[in-house]
């Protein structure tokens, strides 16, 4: 017969419980999605509006071109009729709509949380033509994929936080 040997791991309840509480942290994410997510993604969406598309990497440097400019005609047509107003605004209305203001966007702002994803976006009826770009229209991407190296710390930071026993 077999020999069996046993242990006790000093403090395993306290390591159990920790696992317990990750366990119901990683069900419901919703706190993360508006605490930490939004105010971070929503503030990398306004700077494209500020640097017409230039991302910045986590340094605050450069990390690529900006939007495509508009096309000459067209450029002089907005500058008549909109002097002043930087490439994918003319009335506001697209980037108030993913404008992060603490507890929500602005009118047609699209966040929706969920336990374990977030829907983000603009309901703006031509929002999908300037992320997407068009025949006539190149894409201007104003909602970016989320970069993992920057919401992969800030959920690992958020877990510890809400964790620890």
């Amino acid at each position: 017969m077999p020999t069996l040997i046993s242990f006790d791991v000093s403090g395993s309840n306290a390591v159990l419980q920790g696992l317990g509480q990750l366990e119901k942290a990683l069900q419901d994410l919703r706190p993360f999605w508006r605490d930490v997510f939004a105010p971070k993604y929503f503030a990398v969406v306004q700077d494209l509006f500020a640097t017409g598309g230039r991302p910045r990497a986590p340094g605050g440097q450069w990390s690529g071109g900006a939007w495509t400019s508009l096309s000459p005609k067209y450029a002089v047509w907005k500058a008549k009729n909109f002097p002043g107003k930087p490439i994918l605004v003319r009335t506001g209305a697209l980037k108030d709509s993913v404008t992060w203001s603490g507890n929500g966007l602005g009118p047609g702002g699209v966040f929706q949380p969920e336990p374990q994803f977030v829907i983000v976006g603009s309901a703006i009826p031509y929002a999908p033509a300037h992320q997407k770009g068009t025949k006539h229209m190149p894409a201007r991407t104003f909602m970016p994929t989320p970069d993992p190296a920057v919401f992969g710390p800030l959920l690992k930071a958020w877990l510890l936080k809400n964790v620890a026993p």
